[in-house]
């Protein structure tokens, strides 16, 4: 069952879980020429906060491009198994049958559906927001480290997998100069091509993201392979020497995306620093 607003809505996972599955929507306002509209969600709620005996904190966590909040749902379990409740949003225009088209894609549509999700969730009263996170993977980190940036007071961590960082750079060598951007053109990522529109491009443009870094002074963590052809490790090395509070864990041989003893030791690289930096309970 979705629930547009408030709290979650029904149960859809078994009684073996240490959490509850949801699915909801939140409402995004229209805003210049993004026209609005719904953001769906995955949420998971440990048992105890669903049931009002603790205050829980919160951990949104983001996909990458052309994906849904399927690819980053394991993660947010894990997290959720840890006592946090976690959010994996549909971000539209991504892989989602409900998310519309990639060409109506741009950051800034990503992450005025994270506002969204983030203003609803911290109006839940078994939310400890004070003690809120952002998880993103690829594109969702780009989109979760410009959130942050945003709100510097209310995220207190990151925890950013091959987040890609320097998308703007990439975008105006690829195209040289604005008049160059096509209506459409295609992105390639883990071995997919993805359509995206001129606003992507666009909107992507002038963003200053090494700005939003150095304005971002809570602990970030950032796991990359240093294989990954997508998003080079050396993004996220120049992270890390930017951002004034960061940790780079650097995984020999991995590419864009973990799997197995790889997505292993990320994740328990992600749930031992949200616990150090004082997002979840030791």
């Amino acid at each position: 069952m979705r629930e547009a607003g408030g709290r979650p809505g029904a149960e859809v996972e078994d009684q073996t879980n240490d959490y509850l599955a949801r699915e909801l929507t939140a409402r995004v306002p229209a805003a210049g020429a993004d026209p609005g509209g719904l953001v769906h969600a995955l949420a998971y709620v440990p048992r105890a906060a669903a049931a009002g005996r603790v205050r829980a904190p919160l951990v949104v966590c983001c996909h990458g491009l052309g994906e849904s909040g399927l690819r980053v749902a394991p993660v947010a379990q894990r997290l959720a198994a840890a006592g946090a409740v976690t959010i994996a949003p549909h971000f539209r225009g991504g892989g989602a049958p409900t998310a519309g088209p990639t060409t109506a894609m741009t950051i800034g549509t990503e992450h005025a559906d994270l506002e969204a999700v983030l203003g609803m969730a911290r109006t839940w009263p078994f939310i400890d927001a004070a003690r809120t996170a952002l998880f993103g993977r690829s594109q969702g980190g780009l989109v979760a480290m410009l959130a942050a940036a945003n709100h510097p007071a209310q995220i207190a961590a990151l925890a950013l997998w091959y987040p890609a960082l320097a998308a703007p750079g990439a975008v105006r060598r690829r195209f040289g100069r604005l008049a160059a951007v096509p209506e459409t053109f295609t992105s390639r990522v883990d071995g997919r091509d993805i359509i995206l529109g001129r606003d992507f491009a666009h909107d992507l443009w002038d963003r200053d993201v090494e700005a939003a870094m150095r304005g971002y002074r809570s602990p970030v963590l950032l796991v990359h392979g240093d294989a990954d052809a997508d998003v080079p490790l050396a993004v996220s090395q120049a992270a890390a020497r930017t951002l004034p509070d960061a940790r780079l864990e650097r995984i020999p041989g991995a590419g864009h995306g973990f799997g197995d003893a790889n997505y292993e030791m990320a994740v328990g690289w992600t749930v031992d620093f949200l616990a150090w930096a004082g997002i979840l309970d030791d």
